[in-house]
């Protein structure tokens, strides 16, 4: 089940729903929260590109494309919402997707080892 295409994208869905509102809703103050801002975006979006992660490695690999896309949209609508927008959270978002991506050939490549002694 992990590894439909359904299952695929329900991940990309929900996860763009939660970065999505979690990052462009509006709010009446900015966050002062120093230093841990930069991990928060790693985190989301690694997540974001993880629940992505089983499934056909060509749809996988054109997810993660549209997230880096769509975590630089972000960044340049968030001014409009009364939030920063920074090019090091651009940085930062990729950075996340590049783990879940070196994570995905990881695992694939274990897993075809894995096979290739039963």
């Amino acid at each position: 089940m992990l590894t439909q295409p359904r299952t695929q994208w329900l991940g990309f869905l929900l996860g763009w729903l939660a970065i999505s509102l979690a990052t462009l809703t509006p709010l009446e103050q900015l966050p002062t929260v120093p230093g841990t801002d930069k991990l928060h975006h790693i985190i989301g979006f690694g997540g974001w590109a993880g629940l992505c992660l089983f499934g056909a490695t060509r749809r996988f690999v054109l997810m993660c494309v549209a997230i880096v896309i769509w975590g630089g949209v972000i960044e340049l609508i968030q001014p409009q919402v009364n939030r920063y927008g920074e090019w090091l959270d651009f940085y930062a978002n990729s950075f996340g997707v590049l783990l879940a991506f070196v994570t995905h050939f990881i695992l694939k490549r274990s897993l075809i080892r894995g096979t290739d002694t039963a």
